[in-house]
């Protein structure tokens, strides 16, 4: 099992520039399935979440080639239905092949998607949003064999905002006869950047970004040329690092609307941030300052996906933060691993209860999820003397070679 080495307390300092987004990218591939002909894709991710998916699209009969960060995905030759259950199993958005899929050739025999265990993601909600557009679905030995061939447009009423459900209902609707409209749909800007690419490639998708998704269905989509965007967790993350160990850091080719909470919350912390067009520039206070009450939520509430991150910036604050995690119920697993660096953080129910320490210590903790992997080394970075942190293929699944990243700013960090 590959684990990182760390020698923590040098700041970090330099230039960064953010790469494409895993949340971004992993439902265009998935999107990809429903047009005919061939895409190009631009600032693509090497990360292991993508290879996964380009597997999976190899399974289903695409031909695919890579140029530097460019993928060329040719889909003409797709006929299988049947999807791999180890595939599936490898990341949660595998199950947005189930509405691509269903799309495309109207039925799909899948598995149920594994990923990081960050609490219970069930699927029920795309399953009850595909029954009500008319899909047959039976379960035979843990095998979901679904027909689509009564599909028609519904109005979907989503219980909870959630990002994958919105995102399979988008491709299941796109080429379905018909009109759809998504009400409570998630709001994030992944959702936003589907709908760009899909309408690029000939769909008539209008309001996401909002709580209304509206989707007259087409015949077919054709190939498109496509830039992925910058990925506003991977932003995050680099500036959580930069507060952590005391740092100056500048990011490139990243959106600071995306990501204005977490932006928000470092400046309370005590951080100078200056932004510009497509950068941002940080600057760590000598002392972080505790923050008010965080609640995680769907966007543009504070990302779930970087409480662990910032928690471990809060752990060195000159007072008590408190942080609810109202999106996954076991998102905290990196609290225990935390105090075993000398943290000072309680759990009541959802909420944490961070105080802050002045120093962190190096110690050997085991990331076991993506999110909580990355803290850990933030926490690593900040910490006196040595740290390892072990199951970097969590974080390989959402960031690429994180280790050269902040080798180049200055850290002392190997991957072993």
């Amino acid at each position: 099992m590959d684990r990182y080495r760390i020698e923590g307390g040098r700041p970090l300092k330099g230039i960064v520039t953010v790469r494409g987004s895993k949340n971004g990218i992993l439902p265009i591939l998935a999107g990809v399935m429903l047009t005919k002909g061939e895409t190009i894709l631009h600032h693509c991710p090497s990360i292991a979440d993508v290879h996964f998916t380009l597997e999976m699209l190899e399974q289903l009969g695409c031909r695919i080639q890579k140029q530097n960060r460019s993928i060329i995905i040719n889909t003409n030759d797709c006929k299988n239905i049947d999807i791999n259950s180890k595939s599936v199993q490898k990341m949660r958005s595998s199950i947005l092949f189930m509405g691509a899929l269903l799309g495309r050739f109207k039925e799909v025999n899948i598995g149920y998607p594994g990923g990081c265990e960050i609490g219970l993601r069930p699927i029920d909600l795309h399953l009850k949003a595909f029954r009500e557009m008319g899909v047959s679905i039976e379960e035979e030995k843990g095998i979901l064999c679904c027909d689509a061939s009564k599909c028609i447009g519904q109005k979907i009423n989503l219980d909870f905002p959630s990002v994958g459900a919105t995102e399979n209902c988008i491709l299941l609707a796109t080429i379905s006869k018909g009109h759809t409209t998504i009400y409570n749909a998630a709001c994030e800007p992944e959702i936003v950047e589907l709908q760009t690419f899909l309408n690029l490639c000939g769909a008539n998708i209008k309001g996401a970004g909002t709580e209304c998704i509206s989707i007259e269905g087409v015949q077919e989509l054709h190939g498109a040329e496509y830039t992925v965007s910058p990925d506003r967790i991977e932003a995050g993350t680099f500036l959580c690092g930069a507060a952590i160990t005391k740092g100056e850091i500048e990011l490139k080719n990243v959106c600071a609307d995306n990501m204005r909470q977490v932006l928000l919350r470092l400046g309370e912390a005590g951080c100078i941030i200056k932004e510009q067009k497509d950068s941002i520039y940080l600057k760590a206070p000598q002392k972080i300052k505790p923050v008010s009450r965080i609640h995680t939520g769907p966007y543009p509430d504070f990302p779930t996906d970087m409480q662990p991150q910032f928690m471990s910036v809060l752990t060195l604050a000159s007072g008590t933060s408190i942080i609810s995690e109202t999106v996954f119920e076991s998102r905290f697993k990196h609290i225990s691993e935390l105090c075993r660096m000398g943290a000072d953080i309680t759990v009541e129910g959802q909420t944490a209860i961070i105080k802050g320490v002045k120093s962190l210590k190096g110690a050997y903790v085991c990331g076991r999820d993506l999110r909580c992997g990355a803290a850990l080394i933030l926490a690593g970075l900040a910490a006196e003397g040595e740290t390892v942190v072990e199951n970097a293929c969590y974080v390989k699944r959402g960031y690429e070679q994180i280790e050269k990243v902040f080798t180049s700013l200055g850290a002392n960090i190997v991957l072993e």
